[in-house]
């Protein structure tokens, strides 16, 4: 009977456990996700584990060999509870495939913290009009945003750096 289990990797070594247990046979999944960080007044992606130091292994009791597991460079060992492996459902490793492609990258673009559309209904978190609700009516030059607030019975126009604002 196979089933998914949790592996703990050295610190900072997740894709090098990935590496080595798939060239041993094993089946791994490794999450990470693909975000955006402003750095610099600059966006940048960056890749990192969506679990650190953390792995989805897919063992067989009766087949696989898993003490090679812990001599796998990057790897610690399997995530026990008392002496049992932490066995993983099916359900939870399948619902994150869903959202990873086939190198199992999860990408964050549709919810990027700093590319809006227009339409997009954001709250103010900085200056004065903190905690008011507006909508983008455009990003002029992936610094800025510029929005619409309804101040006095009349929609104006307000211009705010990005890290002003958070999507709703």
């Amino acid at each position: 009977m196979s089933n998914w289990y949790l592996l703990m990797a050295r610190p900072r070594q997740e894709a090098r456990a990935s590496d080595h247990l798939e060239n041993q046979g094993f089946k791994v999944f490794y999450p990470r996700l693909l975000s955006y960080k402003l750095k610099s007044g600059k966006q940048e992606k960056v890749l990192a584990p969506l679990f650190p130091r953390y792995l989805f292994v897919h063992l067989d009791e009766y087949k696989d060999q898993w003490s090679t597991i812990r001599s796998t460079r990057g790897a610690i060992d399997l995530v026990r509870f008392s002496e049992y492996p932490a066995e993983v459902p099916e359900t939870i490793v399948q619902s994150l495939q869903a959202f990873a492609d086939e190198s199992g990258i999860v990408d964050q673009t549709l919810s990027n913290p700093f590319i809006y559309a227009p339409g997009d209904r954001v709250e103010i978190t900085q200056t004065s009009f903190k905690g008011l609700h507006a909508i983008i009516k455009e990003q002029d030059d992936k610094q800025r945003v510029i929005l619409l607030i309804s101040l006095l019975g009349k929609q104006q126009e307000l211009k705010l750096p990005l890290a002003a604002v958070v999507r709703l």
